[in-house]
């Protein structure tokens, strides 16, 4: 296992993205299975379920770039 140093502020900035990426998701997942239920595979929710507990148990996704993101959540 390998140690990182890192300023504080930069390690607080980091959580309070990851708690931001957690809202929006969990925000997303329940507009999405409130507004088109029907329409939107179970596979679907189950991906953005997986994704949620992940973020929630303190795993995260690194990204390099904003392209890389995107593609991330086309993959969905």
């Amino acid at each position: 296992m390998n140690t990182v140093t890192l300023p504080k502020n930069q390690y607080m900035q980091i959580l309070s993205t990851q708690d931001k990426f957690q809202v929006d998701l969990s925000r997303l997942e329940r507009m999405v299975s409130y507004m088109v239920q029907d329409e939107v595979s179970p596979v679907y929710m189950t991906r953005l379920s997986k994704i949620e507990k992940g973020l929630s148990a303190g795993k995260g996704v690194k990204f390099k770039n904003k392209s890389e993101l995107k593609k991330f959540f086309r993959s969905l």
